[in-house]
């Protein structure tokens, strides 16, 4: 992401709208996570998550793991814009 262009609180803010935080997965590849690059930006995410948890307890669990960012590897085509391509299976 570009720092300049939007921060990492903003970006945490929207993905916390859009997902679900409160599934927990049990594969792997399809769980619920947060990359952090430092200190500040796991803070921030371990906050997030913290205020979610407040909101929901004891009611419901939120599963997302915070993760160190690492190296990134690109889905095959087929998982590219999933919900624009399915959008009539998942309606």
């Amino acid at each position: 992401y570009n720092p300049k262009l939007i921060s990492f609180e903003d970006i945490l803010q929207e993905t916390l709208k859009q997902h679900n935080p409160f599934v927990k997965v049990n594969k792997r590849q399809y769980r619920s996570a947060i990359w952090v690059q430092n200190k500040r930006q796991r803070n921030a995410a371990m906050s997030h998550i913290q205020s979610l948890q407040r909101k929901h307890t004891p009611q419901r669990k939120v599963h997302i793991d915070i993760e160190e960012l690492g190296a990134f590897y690109r889905a095959e085509e087929y998982h590219q814009d999933f919900l624009g391509k399915h959008m009539g299976i998942l309606d």
